[in-house]
């Protein structure tokens, strides 16, 4: 998974070839844009680079595009259900507008096209009661009706706000609006115990695709973190059920990007 910021514009062609090439030699089949447009932000700056990059990328494997994105999405859903409600209206005529601009490319690129992927990471906090995932869930059938058929996926973290049993029925309700479940495994942000993580893991359906975070988070406030270790991200990877297909996170904390996506901006001087 990647995250596009503006600063990797300067890599040029040439360099995400190379990236590329590098990236297959770990066996990674497929990739995921996680969002191609987000708050005013377009990457179309100095040139239209985000599609240069997915029109490389997806000559090396396919490719999930990922939707509009708002910075302030973490605070609106930490509000409650009403403010929840007021950025579901909003999001879906953005997302009208995401697709319209990449239509083009996805009718050009179909046989690498994976599908949309939506990138509003729920939590079982945000969304604890039953008023407020099924708030939710008419906003996702919605969604998914303006989507049509496209493969459309979406990923959760977790909380621990609701019980294994009770979170495993959720994905499964989420999977039969027709989304496939993406699954942040959390061993890079270490919010749960290993234990704790170990329960959650036992109730999910073998549907359900984990996220394996490829970092270790090293600061709160601000976010900081530092890429994982091939030892870390194996053991933690061996803790959990094999019957999983797999997302790395984020293509950024991956050695063989050192020196080609840098995790700061490399043009501003250090805080003292």
């Amino acid at each position: 998974m990647y995250q596009p910021l503006n600063r990797d514009a300067d890599l040029g062609a040439r360099g995400w070839r190379y990236l590329l090439q590098q990236v297959m030699a770990r066996d990674i089949d497929f990739g995921v844009l996680q969002w191609t447009q987000y708050g005013a932000e377009g990457f179309q700056q100095p040139r239209p680079w985000l599609v240069e990059t997915a029109t490389l990328w997806q000559h090396e494997m396919p490719l999930w595009l990922g939707l509009h994105t708002e910075p302030d999405y973490f605070t609106e859903m930490a509000e409650g259900a009403a403010a929840q409600q007021a950025f579901f209206a909003t999001y879906l005529r953005k997302v009208n507008a995401t697709v319209a601009q990449w239509q083009l490319w996805t009718q050009q690129h179909r046989e690498q096209f994976l599908g949309w992927y939506v990138p509003l990471e729920l939590s079982d906090a945000y969304f604890a009661s039953a008023a407020e995932r099924a708030q939710l869930h008419s906003f996702l059938a919605d969604l998914k009706q303006r989507l049509g058929p496209t493969p459309t996926a979406i990923s959760l973290f977790l909380s621990a706000a609701m019980a294994p049993e009770d979170l495993g029925e959720w994905l499964v309700e989420l999977q039969e609006l027709g989304y496939e479940v993406w699954l942040q495994d959390g061993g890079g942000t270490q919010a749960l115990s290993d234990a704790d993580r170990r329960q959650y893991f036992a109730k999910l359906n073998c549907k359900v695709v984990l996220i394996n975070e490829a970092f270790v988070q090293t600061s709160q406030q601000p976010f900081q973190a530092r890429p994982a270790r091939n030892e870390e991200l194996e053991q933690a990877m061996a803790e959990q059920p094999d019957c999983h297909r797999r997302i790395l996170f984020s293509l950024r904390y991956l050695p063989e990007t050192s020196g080609l996506l840098y995790l700061s901006d490399v043009t501003k001087p250090p805080q003292s």
